[in-house]
């Protein structure tokens, strides 16, 4: 059985979701990960949110834990106030807190998951939950300034990183080019292999350290290789 199979919006934040569990156990040994959705066989892609819901609701996670111990779910809130989604980014106080929305959209996801699937395998959903964007959990990564805590524009602030711009420009991709974007986005998560990189820098995003605080609150110890 695989360690990890990974639901993600698209394959991008596969990668990011990869290398950051790769950092985390690392003193275990290197998860074996699985890209359950979006379906790797289809070319191109198809990703999105309404699609991951789609996968929930068809129950097709079933046939994903026969061969996986644990299954991430990945979604990023900023699509969350989307009709068909339905979770708003504040209430009548003003925007939500980090970890307010965090919890409203785990919650929208278990409701697409439903009983008795909830039940039956408790304990090996994982929520992978990005405020509001994947490209924030790496800016942490690129800034040692107030940019490390961003929680919007992280897109455009990540790809004017003239840091990574010019690592980039050194193995020939460009931040711009559709094709390399898988490429790219593994060059600019590539810090979170580092295990000690990954728990210091990675912890400074609200959302990516609420992640890491449920893995680390699971304890989870990966079995022996065989």
């Amino acid at each position: 059985m695989q360690d990890f199979a990974l639901v993600t919006e698209g394959p991008t934040d596969h990668t990011v979701i990869k290398n950051i569990l790769i950092g985390y156990f690392k003193a275990q040994r290197e998860p074996a990960i699985n890209r359950e959705h979006p379906d790797p066989q289809v070319k191109p892609p198809a990703g999105g949110w309404t699609l991951l819901f789609q996968y929930l609701r068809d129950k097709k996670f079933r046939q994903a834990f026969q061969l996986n111990q644990f299954l991430i779910i990945q979604v990023d809130t900023d699509v969350s106030e989307q009709v068909g989604f339905d979770v708003p980014h504040q209430d009548g106080k003003g925007p939500l807190p980090v970890a307010t929305l965090v919890m409203r959209v785990i919650e929208r996801l278990r409701r697409e998951i439903g009983e008795p699937d909830l039940t039956t395998y408790s304990g090996r959903f994982i929520f992978a939950i990005a405020v509001h964007q994947i490209e924030c959990w790496m800016l942490p990564l690129w800034f040692s300034d107030a940019k490390a805590e961003k929680i919007t524009g992280c897109i455009t602030t990540l790809g004017g990183c003239k840091e990574l711009r010019e690592k980039l420009k050194q193995q020939r991709f460009r931040w711009i080019r559709p094709e390399e974007k898988d490429t790219r986005y593994f060059e600019a998560s590539r810090g979170f292999l580092k295990t000690n990189i990954l728990n210091v820098q990675g912890r400074k995003n609200p959302s990516l350290a609420l992640f890491l605080v449920d893995l680390d609150q699971r304890g989870l110890v990966l079995p022996p290789e065989t």
